[in-house]
């Protein structure tokens, strides 16, 4: 190569424009929206959202994530869409979800005795979370070996299981009653191949694989025993299956999160929970049989 085009692409180089740099990841990037519904009769939903601040119980742990870009978790309308979903940095849940999850609700109390309206919340969270799970994926660019779907509810139930003992319990109580539900729903209706054709897994696995997550992680959540309607058999390997959840958690995950900031967030929390439900011969049964 020549003395002179060796200058002419020194030269080049010296003009062209720096490339810019993405900002710093820093927390305080996640940030609550509360959209208008679409229809008058989810006026009451969103109305009750705000007022157990679900959205600001989501973005206070997720703040503590050092993020490089911004992240909104948005409740809004649907137009009819029992849905959620996340795109374009936005973990979007509508309120016709919540319809969704009232019909897949105790009518008392969970089996472990937890009083509809709390496990509601309990489903609502995990739903947001859910999404969100998606959101830390995409813009903390993390590898994922499996269905991202897994691991969005694999990232939803691990931090739910980071509150104390009494909130985690019913928490993950109404998730797995929620999906348990739907997993009858589903069972009762003609099982086809093509239900088995979609990115998320069936929900009666997922039902098991939240009871079986967080009896792994802490078996005295349900009192030592495993939980209502798991199978021994799973419970046996359960906190193996916690111990390789919470060390991809810590490996891929926490390196991106202000722990002393995660932990101030849960305990600044306050769900104002009901007390549990007594007369065990009220409460729904396990979604999925003993």
């Amino acid at each position: 190569m020549t003395a002179r085009v060796l200058a002419i692409l020194a030269a080049l180089v010296w003009a062209a424009p720096a490339v810019a740099q993405g900002e710093p990841a820093r927390t305080d990037r996640v940030r609550p929206v509360y959209g208008e519904p679409t229809e008058p009769k989810h006026i009451a939903i969103r109305d009750a959202m705000r007022e157990r601040r679900i959205l600001e119980t989501v973005t206070a742990l997720l703040s503590a994530f050092r993020l490089p870009r911004d992240l909104t978790v948005e409740a809004k309308g649907c137009n009819g869409r029992e849905t959620a979903w996340y795109g374009f940095d936005t973990a979007n849940f509508c309120y016709e979800y919540v319809e969704l999850i009232q019909r897949h609700s105790p009518k008392v109390a969970t089996p472990g005795g937890v009083p509809r309206a709390d496990a509601i919340v309990g489903a609502v969270i995990d739903t947001i979370l859910h999404e969100t799970g998606h959101g830390m994926i995409d813009i903390l660019d993390i590898p994922v070996l499996g269905r991202e779907e897994d691991a969005a509810d694999f990232f939803s139930v691990y931090l739910l299981l980071q509150f104390p003992p009494d909130d985690a319990r019913r928490l993950i109580e109404g998730v797995a009653f929620s999906m348990g539900s739907e997993g009858r729903q589903d069972l009762r209706e003609k099982v086809g191949p093509q239900m088995f054709a979609g990115p998320h897994g069936a929900n009666a696995q997922r039902h098991f694989n939240v009871l079986c997550l967080a009896y792994g992680a802490d078996p005295a959540l349900f009192g030592g025993a495993s939980p209502p309607g798991l199978p021994p058999w799973r419970a046996r390997d359960c906190g193996d299956e916690w111990s390789l959840l919470k060390r991809s958690f810590d490996r891929l995950i926490m390196p991106h999160v202000d722990e002393v900031r995660l932990r101030a967030a849960i305990a600044g929390v306050r769900f104002n929970w009901s007390p549990l439900a007594s007369g065990m011969e009220t409460f729904d049964k396990p979604p999925l049989g003993d």
